[in-house]
């Protein structure tokens, strides 16, 4: 390239301007040696205490590409992140050393060849341990407690499947195999029983309860049908569950509160009870949200996202109000403002925490649940916490 000046600059005053430039780059190039290099380092992550948050977003917007956010739920402070494939659920191992994900790749991102995997990964500083192969089944939905669970005494892995024919894959952790599938006809959902470890039921669509037994090789020993404990047809019960020692609690799209003993040899049901007054009922109040309730084993109360105007298709709406009761008693002893919650979880050690996750800004809110009021105000807010999160699990 040649650059032409002016002659009325003259040579004095182009020699002058070339002296500046390099001048300049004389001094660009000291400045430049004396940048040391940038070193990438990994933080160590925080020793896990019963605060620490688990926040599932399949981030719906590129689902092949879900997340799972974890998060200090004392500071509100972002400590890591799992990536969880396509659609994937994940659990934590009992003793909370360990995070499972069961999920699905396809060869092409969105299309191709389909594997479903379940991946291992430690809590402490969630490093990739290994993977398991498990038929490509896997169900393919929002997370919920009911889709993927680990035995009583964690030493297998329950995956609900779903083709849309119903089953559940048995896999050996240590032994980091697919054992067997145990087929559940009609009946959807993982539900351990809590002193029998290789024992589970779901709930069936004509309103019964079923349970099977398998054995070591991860196939079916022995099956059981209960009567119906809810009418499918006129209030359903939502597939989310607390369980609480061996009492299991369900509630349903118009209130109903079902408590099922899982110990024995069958299922003990209690009378159901309800949410609602005949008033509030004919108002439209209705629980709704993914992740809708929560037990305090502390004080034994139950907290449910309600919202008013409720009719057909509002069973997912976040929560206008928390409504409090003591499950002792039945009674409504408390009405809590909403915070919009779609999920919720109380912490079972340590502090007598809640966090809600607001379905409408994606962010946590934190409650201190010491006192035998409810709180007025929350003890912190986080900033919004990834894309379309819907599921909150504390280590």
């Amino acid at each position: 390239m040649i650059f032409s000046f002016p002659n009325r600059l003259g040579s004095g005053c182009l020699a002058k301007w070339l002296l500046c430039g390099l001048a300049v780059g004389a001094a660009c190039s000291v400045a430049r040696a004396e940048l040391a290099l940038e070193q990438l380092t990994t933080e160590k992550m925080a020793p896990a205490n019963s605060s620490r948050l688990y926040l599932v977003d399949p981030a719906m917007g590129h689902i092949v590409d879900g997340r799972l956010h974890v998060i200090d739920g004392v500071q509100m402070r972002y400590l890591g992140m799992l990536g969880t494939g396509f659609a994937g659920t994940t659990v934590l191992s009992r003793d909370r050393k360990t995070v499972f994900v069961a999920t699905t790749y396809h060869s092409r991102l969105q299309r191709g060849a389909r594997t479903d995997l379940v991946e291992v990964y430690g809590s402490d500083d969630l490093v990739f341990q290994h993977e398991i192969d498990i038929p490509a089944k896997h169900v393919q939905g929002l997370q919920t407690r009911a889709l993927l669970a680990t035995s009583a005494d964690d030493k297998f892995l329950l995956v609900q499947n779903a083709t849309p024919a119903t089953s559940v894959s048995i896999v050996d952790v240590s032994a980091k195999r697919f054992l067997g599938e145990i087929p559940t006809p009609g009946c959807y959902g993982v539900l351990p029983w809590p002193d029998q470890p290789r024992r589970f039921s779901s709930v069936c669509g004509d309103g019964k309860l079923a349970s099977y037994d398998f054995d070591g090789n991860g196939a079916l020993a022995a099956s059981g049908m209960s009567q119906p404990f809810f009418d499918p047809d006129q209030d359903p019960v939502f597939m989310y569950y607390e369980l609480l020692g061996t009492q299991l609690t369900l509630v349903s799209y118009h209130g109903q509160v079902h408590q099922i003993g899982l110990s024995g040899t069958q299922a003990e049901f209690s009378k159901p009870w309800s949410l609602l007054s005949a008033s509030e009922a004919k108002r439209g109040w209705r629980p709704g949200g993914l992740q809708l309730f929560a037990i305090d084993p502390r004080t034994d109360r139950l907290y449910v996202g309600m919202h008013d105007h409720g009719a057909e298709g509002t069973h997912k709406n976040p929560a206008k109000e928390i409504w409090v009761y003591d499950l002792k008693t039945h009674r409504r002893v408390a009405r809590m403002t909403g915070y919009s919650a779609v999920a919720m979880i109380i912490s079972r050690t340590g502090e007598p925490r809640m966090y809600v996750l607001n379905g409408t800004d994606n962010r946590i809110v934190s409650l201190d649940l010491r006192a035998t009021k409810p709180p007025a105000k929350p003890l912190a807010r986080s900033e919004p916490f990834g894309e379309t999160p819907v599921f909150l699990e504390l280590h």
